[in-house]
């Protein structure tokens, strides 16, 4: 798995990039804002963003979000930075990022949560199954377009995209939709129109 280290000091990105590589992990660094925008080429499986960077807060929130979304990134993102304070850490998740953590830190705490996050990264994408330009998250239960913006469904509708989605080469009898997906109804009251109507 590939990941990227955002952070100006290079002789620390380096030794965690040396780290990292020791234990099986393909690393790449960038030093700064503008060498992530003009070399940018392929996406990492996680990314290690240093807030430090850069004076102003809104440079490194661009940063985030270049990669949000103008890259469409959907990789986990750590935030490393030397402000401990609550309220940096609450902006810090808020704008995408996926973990946040304060300097000084060992690589083993720093390794330990690059395995959680892309073991649910992984755990996620394995649960994704598609049709055609749809795609159904069996972990969150999202809908979602092939650019990856969601659609906003019911809780029965999703219900019933799933089963569809999950039975895609087979046809679905009545009385399985009826038993999956209002199976907290009194059954004598679902009548074949109650399904057409959905």
């Amino acid at each position: 798995m590939k990941i990227t280290i955002i952070e100006d000091d290079i002789e620390l990105a380096e030794q965690i990039a040396n780290r990292l590589q020791k234990d099986w992990y393909i690393t790449a660094i960038y030093d700064s804002e503008k060498e992530l925008y003009l070399n940018f080429k392929n996406s990492s499986d996680l990314y290690i963003i240093d807030i430090n960077l850069w004076y102003n807060e809104n440079d490194w929130f661009n940063v985030i979000k270049f990669l949000r979304n103008k890259k469409n990134i959907k990789s986990p993102i750590i935030i490393t930075s030397w402000y401990s304070n609550i309220e940096k850490k609450i902006y810090g998740l808020d704008i995408w990022a996926d973990d946040y953590l304060t300097k000084p830190y060992s690589y083993e705490e720093l390794l330990a949560r690059i395995k959680v996050l892309l073991r649910r990264s992984t755990e996620e994408k394995t649960n994704i199954v598609k049709y055609k330009n749809l795609k159904f998250n069996l972990s969150t239960k999202t809908l979602t377009s092939w650019i990856n913006n969601e659609i906003k469904l019911t809780k029965k509708d999703l219900m019933l995209v799933e089963i569809f989605i999950l039975n895609k080469d087979n046809i679905v009898p009545r009385n399985k939709l009826i038993t999956s997906v209002w199976w907290d109804y009194d059954w004598s009251w679902v009548s074949d129109n109650t399904i057409n109507v959905y």
